[in-house]
């Protein structure tokens, strides 16, 4: 039977008794019972299984819906309703119009989905994602929510997050910190790599392998541009960084080595 012939039929009598209708409740009250179980064993399982917690979540509640509808056509079945005639056609229609209609929250429950699976990130980790920066607070099945440094909460649907590229700042356990540091041309720069050499070799926290670089790097336009890369755990970057950064700047002084920084000189002249 096609969509037309369907709408064209006639709606039978249906002749309801109490005890129909009373057949439909026990199958609303029962399937609801039955389906909270199941999706209850469902989660459990996958939770022992160490599946992420989006993934649980998206999956926990498709399959409720889908059961729920399975108990709702049976109780409107138990009523003495023909369920099976046409309801092909409806599911067609009704998806393509479910389908147009929320493409956006579909999209983001997809990209959650895929989320949940590839596990690019987790609760807590510091994470670089749809030109957003922050710390991850919650994934969700259709949104992923970060904190920025400045205490700002940012909703960001999974579409985007998905369609982007990301980047974890702290996934790893160590991470390496860049530095560029100038100084002046007339600077010896053997003094200089020693100096910084003494203050990274000598930081505790500090790790020895992979063994720190310190090396000229660029000859400026006002400045001869060392890098320093030494390698910390992942917890102690930005302490360290700074420290680093501070510790340099006091011993260029004390050592009388410069750290040039862009200017523009200005020649007038007077004709004649």
């Amino acid at each position: 039977m096609n969509l037309e012939e369907f709408l064209s039929q006639s709606i039978p009598v249906i002749d309801i008794t109490y005890g129909k209708i009373l057949l439909s409740i026990f199958v609303l009250v029962f399937g609801y019972l039955a389906v909270t179980l199941l999706v209850h064993y469902v989660r459990r399982s996958m939770d022992k299984a160490d599946m992420s917690e989006l993934l649980i979540e998206f999956t926990g509640r498709i399959t409720k819906l889908l059961l729920l509808i399975v108990v709702l056509v049976a109780a409107v079945g138990a009523l003495g309703f023909d369920v099976g005639s046409g309801l092909v056609s409806i599911a067609v229609v009704f998806g393509f119009v479910i389908g147009f209609a929320f493409q956006d929250i579909l999209g983001n429950l997809a990209a959650g989905f895929m989320i949940a699976l590839t596990k690019p990130f987790k609760a807590g980790e510091f994470v670089e994602a749809a030109g957003k920066t922050g710390n991850i607070k919650n994934v969700g099945i259709s949104n992923t929510v970060l904190l920025t440094g400045d205490n700002k909460k940012v909703i960001i649907p999974n579409s985007e997050v998905w369609g982007s590229s990301i980047t974890n700042y702290t996934t790893m356990d160590t991470r390496r910190i860049d530095l560029t540091i100038g100084i002046g041309y007339d600077d010896n720069i053997g003094k200089a790599m020693e100096v910084i050499s003494n203050i990274v070799k000598n930081h505790e926290k500090v790790l020895k392998e992979p063994s720190p670089t310190i090396a000229t790097n660029e000859l400026g336009g006002s400045s001869v541009n060392l890098i320093v890369r030494p390698w910390v755990k992942t917890s102690d970057y930005w302490p360290v960084k700074r420290e680093l950064l501070k510790q340099i700047k006091e011993r260029f002084e004390k050592e009388e080595i410069e750290l040039p920084y862009p200017q523009t000189d200005i020649h007038l002249f007077k004709e004649n």
